[in-house]
């Protein structure tokens, strides 16, 4: 019905994503965290930082915390860069800030290692 031709009620590009509301997010991250506890995945060290960014050196510091275990490296407040960039080379390995914790990583990792300060940053995000 267009002069010249046209098409009618064509497809139009739609965005079906959708955002998962927030507190259901904390709730997944607490269940997520209770699972991990129950099968002893989680390490809570006193401090964990490095003189200079070394890769062997953080592989020893792994194998003699988690062993052969995949590891996720919580880093808290304070970002030990040092810390960050030894991790960045390990395949079984990953460096993560506290505050950016999620459930995909989480769970796609044997051991979770984390400091104190990494501890109560996830503490104050899940509001306890």
């Amino acid at each position: 019905i267009w002069v010249g031709g046209g098409k009618v009620h064509t497809p139009r590009p739609r965005d079906y994503s959708l955002r998962m509301p927030r507190k259901m997010r904390r709730a997944a991250l607490r269940s997520a965290l209770s699972v991990k506890a129950a099968e002893q995945g989680i390490l809570v060290v006193d401090h964990l930082s490095l003189e200079s960014p070394k890769t062997r050196e953080m592989q020893t510091v792994l194998n003699r915390l988690v062993g052969d275990s995949s590891a996720l490296v919580l880093l808290g407040a304070e970002r030990d860069e040092a810390v960050r960039k030894s991790l960045r080379n390990l395949p079984k390995a990953k460096a993560l800030a506290a505050q950016y914790l999620n459930v995909r990583d989480l769970l796609g990792y044997e051991r979770v290692i984390m400091p104190l300060d990494a501890l109560d940053v996830i503490a104050s995000y899940l509001g306890e």
